[in-house]
């Protein structure tokens, strides 16, 4: 019977983490979208297991500039997309030092990987898919 409780609880658990996770997917689906009907979208990510990670949304003209930028960050999958103004007006690809020295360690990441990102679009160049956290574990361990 104590077998029986905790396989429910485990289902349980899986089950409120799938509705929340599909919650957070289509917040970022509806910020995407609205940058999207503006222009270019420029986005970034930083992620970590037990760490804060922060997706990095934004929207850019064709001289680069950043027109809207918006942050998710967080452990959880409570995180939602906030207005990050901070980097309106900036030049994506020449942004002031002072302004990036504001931003966290996560944030800068981020940052820093929407650049890569958009340059390698620009290019033409294919964007490699990333391995996630237990993705890397498991590679470790088939490594060796």
């Amino acid at each position: 019977m104590g077998i029986l409780i905790i396989m429910v609880g485990i289902m349980a658990a899986w089950i409120l983490q799938t509705v929340l996770g599909a919650g957070q997917i289509k917040n970022f689906n509806t910020h995407y979208t609205e940058l999207r009907k503006k222009g270019r979208v420029s986005i970034g990510r930083s992620k970590g297991i037990f760490r804060t990670g922060v997706v990095l949304l934004m929207g850019i003209d064709k001289r680069n500039r950043i027109q809207t930028a918006k942050k998710m960050q967080g452990m959880s999958i409570f995180a939602k997309f906030k207005d990050f103004s901070i980097l309106e007006g900036q030049n994506l690809l020449k942004i002031d030092p002072e302004v990036y020295n504001k931003m966290d360690r996560f944030t800068k990441k981020a940052f820093d990987d929407a650049v890569l990102i958009y340059k390698k679009v620009e290019k033409g160049e294919e964007i490699p898919q990333q391995k996630s956290p237990f993705g890397k574990l498991v590679s470790s361990f088939s490594n060796k």
